[in-house]
């Protein structure tokens, strides 16, 4: 029996469009069937809301508004994490220690994340690129909860940030509804789309 999405050669072979049609359908399904857990992936990305930067917006142009798109201008971990950008932070976590300031103690990522090995550690230690940690999840748990903080993230809360971390701390994977799994790489990839800086 013959491929069905092989058409034969030569001029007088040529398929008419409805032929071709069908033949492109069924290759896109044939192709599409090994590539279903790429797509369910990529589906249930938006489901904590998808995010564009204020340029996006711009560049995608106003004619074709989308109801579920918002403009997220989070700061990534490496701008949380210059001293020049401490001022930024906002109330109430503390980049570090200010000597003489009495109570001004940098914010330990314990109590703020829960249950981790960086219990010890202030959260700008821990937003270090040298902190041995599962596919970057920490530093970028830490700068979506300074984002969240800041109000630059409208799609995702400081309470929805510390359920994110608890839960791939507890079960190795975040499931955003029921069925979906996010692993430590696909939180991160996830986070840095809230990340446009």
């Amino acid at each position: 029996m013959s491929d069905p999405t092989q058409f034969p050669s030569g001029p007088e072979a040529q398929p008419d469009d409805q032929h071709a049609h069908r033949a492109d359908r069924r290759r896109l399904l044939q192709g599409g069937l090994a590539a279903s857990p790429v797509l369910l992936t990529l589906v249930s990305r938006p489901v904590l809301g998808q995010c564009v930067s204020d340029s996006g917006m711009m560049s995608s142009g106003t004619s074709h508004p989308q109801k579920h798109i918002v403009v997220c201008n989070g700061n990534t971990p490496a701008f949380w994490r210059q001293e020049q950008h401490f001022t930024s932070w906002p109330s109430p976590y503390i980049p570090k220690t200010v000597p003489g300031i009495g109570d001004r103690q940098a914010t330990k990522f314990h109590p703020c994340f829960a249950g981790s090995q960086f219990a010890g550690k202030s959260l700008l230690e821990v937003l270090d690129p040298s902190t041995i940690d599962r596919a970057g999840l920490a530093r970028y748990i830490v700068a979506a909860l300074l984002n969240a903080q800041a109000g630059k993230t409208p799609v995702l809360t400081v309470g929805k940030v510390k359920t994110i971390w608890s839960e791939c701390t507890a079960k190795g994977c975040y499931e955003p509804r029921a069925g979906v799994r996010w692993y430590p790489s696909d939180v991160v990839a996830y986070l840095r789309t809230t990340m446009p800086s």
